[in-house]
Parts: C-alpha cells; sequence; structure tokens
C-alpha cells in the first residue's frame, strides 16, 4: 500500500476534525482550512490508490512516471495551502466551465408563419 494513501486518509480525517471545530468556535478560517484539507487529502489517497494500480501493471517504468507526477502534485498542493480560498474558487470556475462544455447545444426551432 502507497504511503500516499495513508497520509490521504490522516489528512482528510484530520480537516474534517478542523472543518468542525471552525464550526463550532465560529472561525471562518479554520472551517475552510479543514475543507481544503479534506479536499486535499482525498485526492492524495486517490493518487496513491492510482499509484498502486500503476505499478501493478506498468511496473518501474510507471513507478518513474508518477513519482514526477507526485512531484508537480506535491508543488500544487503547496500552492493550495498558500491561497485556499483563491484555489477553490479556480476549482469551482474550472467545474462549471467543464459543467457548461458538456452540456449538449440548444435545439433551435425555426417556425414559418
Amino acid at each position: 500500500m502507497d504511503e500516499n494513501r495513508v497520509e490521504g486518509m490522516a489528512r482528510t480525517i484530520g480537516g474534517k476534525a478542523e472543518t468542525f471545530a471552525g464550526k463550532i468556535t465560529g472561525d471562518e478560517k479554520t472551517r475552510v482550512d479543514g475543507a481544503v484539507d479534506q479536499l486535499a487529502g482525498k485526492a492524495q489517497k486517490a493518487y496513491g490508490k492510482a499509484k498502486d494500480t500503476v505499478q501493478d501493471v506498468a511496473g518501474e517504468y510507471g513507478s518513474g512516471l508518477l513519482d514526477q507526477v507526485e512531484e508537480y502534485g506535491d508543488m500544487l498542493a503547496d500552492k493550495i495551502d498558500e491561497r485556499p480560498i483563491t484555489s477553490i474558487l479556480i476549482a469551482a470556475g474550472i467545474g462549471f466551465l467543464l459543467a457548461m462544455a458538456s452540456r449538449p447545444a440548444p435545439q433551435i426551432i425555426y417556425r414559418r408563419n
């Protein structure tokens, strides 16, 4: 089992606790930081699972490729930690654009008078 799966699960649980503490105390920053940690933990856990699968299928080459992806993921995680609200807004914007792009084109019906 890849260490990312374990670390991701721990980060998700810690984020849930932090979010809960922020809700109880009314501290919005703590609540948002907890939510960001939850998302980052889930992503890290999914990455660990994918890495395990690739290592099983592709062997050493796949492992080296995933190590490079992990480095870029670490850089991205650092940026998310530096600016969590900006990161959430960017992710929401990208999600919105993807949702709009996946919708079918509207049908135009012409009527004759």
